[in-house]
């Protein structure tokens, strides 16, 4: 359904006082949430680990640098997200030129470009364009979501495909071979972002058309099959590697189940709304996809359970729940009046309140840049250009090589006993590198373990280099310089 500005405006001033208040409150509460964002898009070094590592590879394919190489050579080159993310980012660099705040104004750009999806989604499905503009803008405010507002990470970027791809069905669905392109460039962010071409195979099936659900099936199948072999051959077989080699760090269950508690306990009211309807959906048998969506979205975050992922892996989830929320906020306004006033005025406190909380100082990450300035500038100056560090960070800013680019694969790989070779620890251990940055310390390294540096390297850092310098900066900490003059130069 769709409607002019004048009569959005005309709608909107009509809408009685709950619902009023409610839209009030999420576009309020959006705004704060933007507002508090901006110090973070702005500053120019890495707070997230991931970042690091979206910013190398989007670098990498601005200079014609090869993205999935051998991995077992040195400089060690690892990239774990498909080319479409890296190419997203690389494409917005000013003059290729590295910038964490340009690709956090590109994640801040795909976010709001979410919520307008979902609010078209509903708009389509619901008729209102209130209920469209409420869950939609929704999106922005939830505690769980916002924590990826702007990071510089593959998540967002896939999921706005794969969002793309769920209008061109839910608007048209005799459309539904459209959708490939976008389903595709989607999987080709991040392959476990499956949940949206399932869901419409699901939903085609359920709604009686099993022969476009196999030909949809096959044709998205031939085309990532087109896009893999492809790959392989101009990388040399080195794509499969990059794609599935490197995750052999444990996967816990109890993790899945916290992050999926934190996920859905942060924003109590929407994930009632949300399983509501989807348990109403079901128990009349007339399942929508944004119900189905919610469901099979819930089933692939399960990746979530390896070590080294956390509540991004639920982006696809909090997407379909707001679209759920919208679904069973609609039912309730034409059905009982009263729980749907509730349900607002709820909603509305919720959400401010979960901004409130979240906007607390202590809970923003700057007080963990405090002397990044310092430690970038450290780095910069360094008369070496072979550094290993555990932020990539301080290298892009620096223009300095990246010689291993994702040292927690790495650390993993080698801890799982995957690495073939010791080449970076003999490279250590003669005093190769002119810095070496960490987190912590090597000797706590060593005594209280670490998700990024094996044991073993960890103990020859400890025997031939020395701590030169301390900085208050997020994994930027602790600056080691060789034992002597007499390194390898």
């Amino acid at each position: 359904m769709s409607s002019s500005p004048g009569k959005l405006s005309s709608h909107l001033k009509s809408l009685p006082a709950p619902e009023g208040l409610l839209l009030a409150c999420i576009v309020l509460g959006t705004s704060l949430v933007i507002f508090h964002c901006l110090p973070l898009i702005a500053t120019p070094y890495q707070i997230d680990y991931g970042e690091g590592l979206m910013l190398d590879g989007a670098l990498r394919i601005r200079h014609a640098e090869p993205l999935y190489p051998s991995a077992f050579k040195f400089p060690v080159v690892l990239h774990v997200y498909g080319p479409a993310a890296y190419a997203t980012v690389a494409a917005i660099l000013p003059s290729g030129a590295a910038s964490f705040p340009a690709g956090r104004w590109l994640i801040l750009g795909c976010s709001v470009g979410l919520a307008l999806l979902i609010g078209t989604i509903l708009r389509r499905l619901t008729g209102s364009s209130f209920i469209g503009l409420c869950f939609g803008l929704l999106l922005l405010t939830l505690p769980t979501f916002r924590f990826w507002l702007i990071f510089l990470r593959a998540d967002v970027i896939g999921v706005l495909f794969s969002m793309i791809g769920i209008v061109i069905y839910v608007s048209n669905q005799k459309r539904y071979l459209w959708t490939i392109p976008f389903f595709g460039v989607a999987l080709f962010c991040k392959y476990s972002l499956l949940a949206a071409p399932i869901a419409l195979f699901l939903h085609l099936i359920v709604s009686g058309k099993g022969k476009k659900a196999f030909v949809f099936a096959l044709g998205l199948g031939g085309v990532a099959t087109l896009a893999f072999v492809v790959l392989q051959i101009r990388t040399g077989g080195w794509f499969a590697f990059h794609m599935f080699s490197t995750h052999p760090d444990r996967y816990s269950a109890r993790q899945f189940l916290t992050l999926a508690a934190l996920v859905a306990g942060s924003a109590p009211v929407v994930t009632f709304l949300a399983l509501w309807n989807v348990r109403r959906e079901f128990r009349e048998e007339k399942v929508s996809f944004p119900s189905i969506f919610l469901v099979v979205s819930f089933a692939t975050a399960l990746t979530a359970g390896k070590l080294g992922s956390t509540t991004n892996h639920f982006v696809e989830f909090m997407v379909a729940c707001c679209l759920c929320a919208g679904m069973g906020y609609s039912v309730l306004a034409a059905t009982s009046v009263k729980s749907a006033r509730r349900i607002t005025l709820l909603l509305g406190v919720s959400v401010l309140l979960g901004i409130f909380l979240q906007n607390r100082p202590s809970q923003q990450p700057l007080r963990d840049l405090v002397e990044c300035g310092d430690a970038y500038k450290y780095v910069n100056q360094s008369s070496s250009s072979r550094i290993l560090s555990e932020s990539l960070g301080p290298l892009l800013v620096a223009g300095k090589p990246v010689l291993v680019s994702d040292p927690f694969v790495y650390g993993q790989l080698l801890k799982h006993g995957l690495w073939p070779d010791q080449q970076v620890e003999d490279l250590v251990n003669s005093r190769y590198f002119g810095l070496i940055v960490m987190s912590t310390e090597p000797s706590q390294v060593v005594t209280r373990g670490s998700d990024v540096w094996p044991d073993s390297l960890a103990n020859v850092i400890e025997k031939n280099y020395k701590i030169s310098r301390r900085f208050d900066c997020r994994d930027v900490r602790i600056v080691l310089e060789p034992n002597s003059s007499n390194q390898v130069r």
